[in-house]
């Protein structure tokens, strides 16, 4: 291609001008680069088969909010497998039957009243459904929707994802104007992850208790088909004709699946002659549809091509080293090493180095690789970036090793790792030779989604394997745990890689077999002069290990389950290098001239020691938690005391209200704990070093925290209310709940009384629900106000100094921010930020806020003023330039101020520039991708020179005391004049504080009015908030 653009496009006009036969070329050259084109993007035209919106973006299906499937071409290589018009065809009738009998269409919900009933009707509905229960890693889960997709396809039914926290906005929808994603009304969609073999409804074990043959008539309207590693014999008898035929009959099948058992369908007399239509090519059955299925959604595009183009698109090759240790007692950091570099050696991927120690700056003439490792260590690639970056090449090539991430264990339940998994995968499948680890899904996915066939580091049994890696047979991959049983034979021990051409089983020197389509799993082929009988003798010992090297495969899964860090790359040790923002926030916010006090510093410093010693999985903390499982309190068992934090409503109400329940843990030596649910999960870093403040999966009542309420029986408010409870209560629970949010009533807002806070002390655990600001009401509390004084001398700056303490972006948000900061605000010589935020549409239309918007920003000089003119010069060096970030949930805001400065020029000849990040229509507090962007937009508004915020928005609270800024706030008045107001304090402000006076027992008092420093707030009469006293 290079070389034909050359001829086409790199002529050189001669002295005297082209001649005609060089003329004459041009047309010939460009039908035949049209050819060309035609050529390159052929994938395009099997890619658009799928048109959808993005997970968790935009809802209008619409080809713009799936970047991956339009822009992948630009990356990926031209496939040479083309898929088969029988397939192609196959899938346009499958989106049909989708979109006819996808979530929420009349089918669907007819279909679910037979469910719910619990019996067949056939004349309800006509559609089927298989719904998908993930379980493993991001390999498997792919390997395993694939599965269950095509299984969808041979049957007529339609394929839905149970899609958890952990696989939120991994994926774009694959099917145009519907979506595959399980809705959360599904009758019993909290109990899936939880369904196991036992389960009443599983088909097999229903066929162990003789419960279900296949003469039963009566056949319930759902069964639960359990495919993982470990099914038995009678779960694995649904790769026989007779149960499908059983099966046919039941509207609602429920999967899970942690392989890839598409192999064994290749084996059913019922599926064969269409999967010979559909896949001519055995071999590109996940390549065909994988490509199909997995697109990456926008946010982990922008990731992809990010790295791609900083670390891997200038070079001539990129070679992906995929590395997976299964067990390091057996595989060794450095037999594994000196494996890779054996393999590399034999292949001739990379060139050998020389024993110099200056490398050259690379001439023209020579040649570049790039090596991008992907690994749970960091070993492999600090040892080739260190022999490849020290050392010149005996051949004069350039190589340059990379690798992405380097996260130690499988966190396999955390969304940031999946995202993380997700990128790497899809950045080894655009390398032009690749090198995969023995048994690894996740190689088994880049290899398939890339199309080639793979050199395999072979599995390491203590000692290296000779040859150290061989070519792969086929790209498929491989089927793990395949059964053993002939249908038609009714022989529980039988060959199946026998049975037909395309499937061939193989049992591996090193005591695993699997099954795969066209090739031996893991590529691995017999020897011409056969095996050997010491090999034979193997087979019955590796048959009686096998169950003990799957426990090997699948041993992360249970490391899974104890993950406790939400960030991405942030490591247990909570080290400054695994928070990126934390050390380079400095490169992008302003100094700032609000200093801390010592005395905080301090203060600070101590508690990070105590949340060291009493913090999760400590002594301390395990001992607290017998206390609290006990319900009586001990005062000798441990000297540690919490308060748990639990979420309510969106990001800028739990900023808030973390940082007021920290303040609390602060004054009170209590060690606060986030209960963060799936929507937290992967924002921030951990704030604390060598520990963590997420509270563990097994607290006791974790699970039911979301629903506690005023009305529980724990609740302080309603145990005073009812009388159980009172200041001479000698016996006191290990633990009380802390109702503190809008609505709280007048016996929790007693919380805020000296008098209380005495008797709460008491308790070692006390469990915080709230979503305000409540920190002002602890300034009028005589127990703290002389800490508070010594703390914050500075009235105004507590936010601004506990927020810049508490929360820095992961580095998945991090990067986020960075590169939309890099794009587009960081040339402006000044930055303006516009937050708009309409809660009472009814009473804020669409034309009045934008006239208050422009008045405002017209009144304080924030933008100039625009001519009558439609052409606007370049920018001139003379000219200043600023750039207006607008945050919104609606788009028609940014398109006005854009067309405004867009269309004509400004008369001071200044350059205007007009962003948006996001318009995502309504607030989705409960989705992760939501608060993701959410947050990337709080913190490019907290670097702006200028911010403009709504009144009552604690989006805005949250941005302008990051900022440490005073705001100019857009007033929420029927009539504004003036439309805005600078803010006398950057304070936040407390929305429903109490009116009791804890002192003189008088339940209306104008709190704003017993202290100098807590006054009512510019935006909200009745609220309170922070003033320096002056």
């Amino acid at each position: 291609m290079n070389g034909f653009s050359r001829k086409c496009f790199g002529l050189q006009r001669r002295r005297k001008g082209f001649d005609m036969k060089t003329y004459s070329k041009v047309g010939a050259c460009l039908i035949v680069f049209s050819v060309v084109l035609i050529f390159i993007f052929h994938d395009t035209a099997f890619n658009s088969i799928t048109r959808f919106a993005t997970t968790g973006f935009s809802d209008t299906g619409s080809e713009d909010s799936c970047l991956s499937r339009s822009q992948s071409v630009l990356y990926r290589k031209s496939s040479p497998h083309k898929p088969s018009s029988y397939l192609v065809s196959k899938l346009r009738s499958y989106e049909e039957l989708h979109k006819r009998c996808g979530p929420h269409t009349d089918s669907y919900k007819r279909s679910m009243k037979q469910l719910k009933s619990g019996q067949i009707d056939h004349n309800s509905t006509d559609c089927r459904y298989v719904i998908w229960v993930a379980d493993c890693g991001l390999g498997n889960r792919m390997l395993s929707i694939t599965s269950a997709f095509l299984y969808a396809l041979l049957t007529n039914r339609v394929l839905l994802i149970d899609q958890e926290y952990e696989m939120v906005g991994l994926f774009c929808e694959p099917f145009p104007a519907t979506s595959w994603i399980l809705p959360d009304d599904f009758p019993f969609k909290k109990k899936l992850r939880g369904f196991n073999q036992k389960y009443s409804y599983s088909y097999g074990n229903l066929l162990k208790n003789n419960t279900i043959n296949y003469s039963t008539q009566l056949l319930p309207s759902y069964l639960y088909l359990y495919l993982c590693h470990d099914g038995d014999h009678d779960d694995q008898l649904f790769f026989c004709d007779q149960d499908q035929a059983l099966l046919n009959k039941v509207p609602w099948l429920i999967m899970k699946s942690n392989v890839y058992f598409l192999p064994s369908m290749f084996l059913m007399s019922s599926f064969d002659q269409e999967l010979d239509k559909l896949f001519p090519d055995k071999e590109t059955v996940f390549h065909h549809l994988g490509r199909y299925l997995f697109h990456p959604s926008d946010r982990v595009w922008e990731l992809i091509t990010k790295y791609y183009h900083d670390h891997l698109a200038k070079a001539e090759k990129r070679i992906g080293i995929q590395i997976r240790i299964f067990d390091a007692k057996t595989s060794p950091f450095e037999s594994v090493m000196e494996q890779i570099l054996a393999c590399t050696k034999k292949e001739k991927l990379l060139p050998e180095v020389g024993t110099g120690k200056s490398v050259a700056s690379p001439s023209k003439n020579q040649t570049s690789k790039v090596v991008l490792v992907t690994s749970l260590s960091r070993d492999y690639f600090e040892k080739l970036n260190k022999m490849y970056g020290e050392h010149p090449m005996k051949t004069g090539e350039v190589v340059a090793v990379y690798q992405p991430s380097h996260e130690r264990e499988q966190q396999t339940w955390e969304n940031s790792h999946n995202v993380q998994a997700w990128v790497e995968i899809y950045l080894l499948s655009l390398s032009d030779e690749l090198v995969t680890s023995a048994w690894s899904t996740f190689g088994y996915v880049a290899q398939g989604l890339r199309g080639m066939r793979p050199l395999i580091l072979y599995k390491i049994d203590r000692t290296i394997p000779d040859p150290p890696c061989g070519r792969g047979v086929s790209m498929e991959p491989c089927y793990h745990a395949p059964p053993i049983f002939d249908c038609k034979a009714q022989s529980t021990t039988v060959d199946i890689g026998g049975l037909v051409p395309h499937g061939n089983l193989i049992i591996l020197l090193n005591g695993v077999w699997g099954l795969g389509q066209f090739g031996k799993c893991f590529g691995l082929q017999r020897r011409e002069n056969g095996f050997g009988m010491k090999t034979y003798s193997k087979v019955g010992a590796c048959l009686i290990v096998f169950s003990v090297v799957l426990i090997f495969i699948f041993q992360d899964t249970a490391l899974d389950s104890i993950t406790r860090f939400a960030t991405t790359r942030f490591f247990a040790t909570g080290s400054e290098d695994s928070c990126l923002s934390r050390k380079q926030s400095v490169l992008y916010r302003k100094s700032s001239p609000h200093k801390p006090s010592s005395y905080l510093v301090s203060k600070l410093r101590s508690y990070e020691e105590l949340h060291k010693r009493c913090g999760p999985h400590t002594d301390s903390y395990k001992r607290s938690m017998k206390q609290l499982k006990s319900g009586q309190i001990d005062h000798n068992s441990s000297d540690c005391k919490y308060v748990v934090w639990v979420a309510d409503c969106g990001l800028g109400n739990r900023m808030l209200s973390i940082t007021s329940a920290f303040l609390y843990g602060l004054l009170t030596d209590r060690v606060l704990l986030i209960n963060q649910e799936y929507e937290m999960a992967g924002l921030f870093c951990e704030p604390f070093p060598n520990t963590s403040w997420i509270l563990p999966e097994d607290f006791p009542f974790k699970s039911k925290m979301s629903g506690f309420n005023q009305k529980i029986g724990h609740s302080y408010g309603n145990m005073l209310k009812n009388n159980a409870i009172n200041y001479s209560t000698e016996l006191l629970p290990s633990y009380l709940y802390l109702y503190l949010s809008h609505d709280c009533g007048h016996e929790d807002q007693l919380f805020f009384c000296d008098q209380d806070q005495a008797l709460l002390s008491k308790v070692p655990w006390l469990i915080m629900r709230s979503n305000v600001y409540f920190l002002p009401s602890m300034f009028l509390m005589s127990s703290f106000d002389q800490e508070l004084d010594k703390l914050f001398p500075d009235k105004e700056t507590v936010f601004h100094h506990l927020g810049r303490y508490l929360f820095h972006p992961s580095d998945r948000v991090w990067r986020l921010i960075t590169k939309y900061y890099q794009d587009h605000l960081a040339k402006a010589e000044k930055r303006i930020g516009i937050q708009i935020r309409i809660l009472h549409p009814e009473t804020s239309p669409f034309e009045y806020v934008m006239d208050q918007i422009l008045a405002c920003i017209q009144k304080e000089k924030l933008l100039p003023e625009v001519g009558t003119g439609k052409y606007i010069a370049s920018p001139s060096k003379k000219q200043t330039s600023k750039v207006v970030l607008v945050t919104s949930l609606i788009q028609g805001y940014f398109e006005k101020l854009k067309k405004m400065y867009g269309e004509h020029p400004t008369k001071t000849g200044e350059v205007v520039a007009v962003y948006q990040p996001s318009h995502e229509g309504r607030q989705k507090t409960w989705e992760n991708s939501h608060n993701v962007q959410a947050l990337v937009e709080i913190y490019l508004l907290s670097l702006s020179d200028e911010l403009v915020t709504s009144a009552w928005s604690t989006f805005g609270y949250v941005a302008q005391g990051l900022r440490g800024i005073r705001p100019l706030i857009l007033y929420n008045r029927t009539v504004s004049d003036p439309p805005c107001g600078r803010g006398v304090s950057m304070e936040p402000c407390y929305h429903t504080p109490p009116i009791f006076d804890c002192k003189a027992q008088t339940k209306t008092v104008d709190t704003g009015a017993l202290v100098p420093h807590v006054r009512r707030c510019e935006d909200l009469s009745w609220g309170l908030k922070l003033f320096n006293s002056t």
